[in-house]
Formats: C-alpha cells, sequence, structure tokens
C-alpha cells in the first residue's frame, strides 16, 4: 500500500485535534476571583474581553476546518486512485468460475480416466478372447488328431487286417483250390480298393456322407464280408430300415463303427463262430446289439496296446449314448450301444 494515504490521514487527524481544542478553548478559559482592594492595597488590572478571544478562536478554527476539508479530500482521491490488488480487481464471480474450472478439469480427468481404464478392458478382454480361442483351436486340433486316429484304428486298420487274412487264405489255397484261391485274390484286391475308398472319403469329410448314400444295411453288409476274411463265421443279422434312417450322418457312421470294432474283436480275439448283429426302434432311441459266441474276456481287464474298447466308449459318449459291454471267460461277449434319437419317431 502507498504511504501517502497514511500521511494524509495522521495529518488531518492532527487537524481535527487542533480544531477541537480551538472551539473548546473560550468555554475552558474563566477569569480569576479580584482580591479585595481593601486587603491588598493594589489596583486591580483591566478585565480582558472575551468577545476578542470568541473572534479569535472562530477564526482558528474556520482555517483549521479548511485544511481539514482539503486532507479528507486528498485522502479520498488518493485512496480512489490507488492500483487495486488483483483479488479486488476480479469479477463477482471470478471465483465460482474458478470453481467451476477446477470441477471441469476434475470432470475431464475422470473421463479420460474412465477411457484409459475401458481400454485397458477392452485390451484385457481381447487379450482373454484370443486365448480362449487358441485353446479352442488346440482342443479341436487334440480331438480332430484322436478322432483320426479312432477312426484308423476302427476303419483302416481292420481293414487292411482282414485283407492279411485273406491273402494268408489265398496262400494256402493256391496249389489246392486254384479257382478260390483267385476268387480271395480278387476279393483282397477289392478290399484294398475300398481301404483306398475310405482314406479318400476321409481326407475329404465324405465318409458320413457316402454312408447315407449307401444306406446303413447295405454298410453293414460291406462290413461284415471284409471282416470275415476266409473264416467259416456265420452272421445272423437283422437290420431295422426305418431306425437306421433316423440317425443323423454322424450317428449312422459312429454307430457302424461301434459294429465294426464289435464284430473285429469277436472275430480277431474270441475266434466265434456266430455273431448275431441287430438294430432297432426303442420309445426313443436306436438300439444296437452285437453279440458273439467266442472264448470271452473278462470285462474289466485291459489288453496291452489295445484301443478297440476305448474307441467304442469315446465313440459313444460324442453320441451322448449308453454303451454296455459284458463278457465272461467262455461265454462270449455282448455290446448294446442305445443312441438317442435327434428327431423324434413317426408314431406307427
Amino acid at each position: 500500500m502507498s504511504p501517502l494515504p497514511r500521511i494524509l490521514a495522521m495529518a488531518l487527524l492532527v487537524v481535527l485535534a487542533a480544531l477541537l481544542a480551538a472551539l473548546a478553548a473560550p468555554h475552558l478559559t474563566k477569569p480569576r476571583a479580584e482580591p479585595a482592594a481593601a486587603e491588598t492595597g493594589l489596583r486591580p488590572p483591566a478585565p480582558a474581553k472575551p468577545a476578542q478571544l470568541a473572534v479569535l478562536a472562530h477564526r482558528i478554527g474556520l482555517g483549521l476546518a479548511a485544511v481539514a476539508l482539503a486532507l479528507a479530500v486528498l485522502l479520498v482521491f488518493s485512496v480512489a486512485l490507488r492500483p487495486g490488488r488483483p483479488a479486488e480487481t476480479k469479477a463477482p464471480f471470478a471465483d465460482a468460475r474458478t470453481e467451476m474450472n477446477a470441477l471441469t478439469r476434475l470432470a475431464e480427468s475422470t473421463a479420460a480416466q474412465g477411457v484409459e481404464l475401458n481400454r485397458e478392458r477392452d485390451v484385457r478382454r481381447r487379450a482373454e478372447e484370443d486365448a480362449q480361442f487358441q485353446q479352442r483351436l488346440l482342443a479341436q486340433s487334440l480331438e480332430e488328431k484322436i478322432r483320426l486316429g479312432r477312426d484308423l484304428h476302427d476303419g483302416i486298420i481292420q481293414s487292411l487286417y482282414a485283407v492279411g487274412l485273406t491273402l494268408e487264405t489265398a496262400r494256402v489255397l493256391v496249389h489246392t483250390q486254384p479257382a478260390e484261391a483267385d476268387r480271395k485274390l480278387e476279393q483282397a484286391r477289392a478290399a484294398i480298393n475300398g481301404s483306398i475308398r475310405d482314406v479318400r472319403a476321409y481326407i475329404t469329410g465324405l465318409g458320413p456322407e457316402n454312408l447315407r448314400r449307401a444306406g446303413f444295411a447295405h454298410a453293414v453288409e460291406a462290413l461284415l464280408a471284409e471282416l470275415q476274411a476266409g473264416r467259416e463265421t456265420r452272421f445272423d443279422v437283422k437290420i431295422d430300415e426305418h431306425a437306421a434312417a433316423l440317425l443323423s450322418a454322424e450317428q449312422s457312421q459312429q454307430t457302424l463303427q461301434i459294429a465294426r470294432e464289435a464284430v473285429s474283436n469277436a472275430l480277431r480275439h474270441g475266434g466265434a463262430s456266430l455273431v448275431t448283429l441287430r438294430l432297432h426302434l426303442g420309445d426313443s432311441e436306436v438300439c444296437l446289439l452285437v453279440q458273439d459266441n467266442g472264448i470271452g474276456f473278462v470285462a474289466d481287464a485291459r489288453r496291452p496296446g489295445g484301443h478297440g474298447l476305448t474307441n467304442m466308449h469315446a465313440r459313444a459318449e460324442r453320441l451322448g449314448a449308453a454303451l454296455r459291454i459284458t463278457s465272461r471267460p467262455g461265454e462270449g461277449a455282448r455290446v448294446i450301444a442305445t443312441v438317442p434319437l435327434l428327431r423324434p419317431a413317426a408314431s406307427s
């Protein structure tokens, strides 16, 4: 703050005090009492004139009032013209505007943080989705590998095994029954060509469609002829074509593979002379039965290196079907697969 207003205020205070003293002087001055002439024997002085003193005080008071007025005017102008502080020159709503600006900046900062959090959440979600997708691809690849191995075991390998048995039979008959040996060789050639077609069908993914076009009964007949491979085995087969038609392409293929594995086990490991195969319609399912009179086995025991029973259970699980395998040594084996229908059967 400038020192001029302070100096003017002090001068004004002094002048006002002097003015007050000048105005009060006539009232404070009183004449002294005169002693008796007789007592002092002196001549009393002449008394002062009160009027002259009042006039003098009045003049002095007017001068001091003029000076006080001038000082007051100077003080007002010095205060009015001095530069104000920044806080005093702000607009009336400057504080409110500052608070609003602060709130706006806070809101913008919060919004920016929200956007950043959303971006990080999106990045994390995409990363998780990519990881899940890669996991699904890996699981699908592993499942496809297992399925391919299962199909090769239950299809191509079984067919090639049957071809080997047919060729062994032809070798035995080549000197004694040349005509029968030629027939066996032709049968082996046809089985090899069939295996080649199966491989091509698996490669192109047309296995189920080929089965649907040929018909389930025809496919069963072909696989039994292929697996018999010169054995003296009888087959008792009854296929309900209406029940087979209710199966989807995938169900038909998997059910046929279960039948193939059951018959192959009966012939290769059980040495069965009679195999019974049935396919019929239940209430809301299609039932497959494969039964043989072979040597049987302990159902809970696993043959080293064998995958047949495991593959049958895996195929049934893939279809949502129930699979039951029962056997005892010397009593043959019995395989029952119950496949649920994907579409209701028409009432007869």
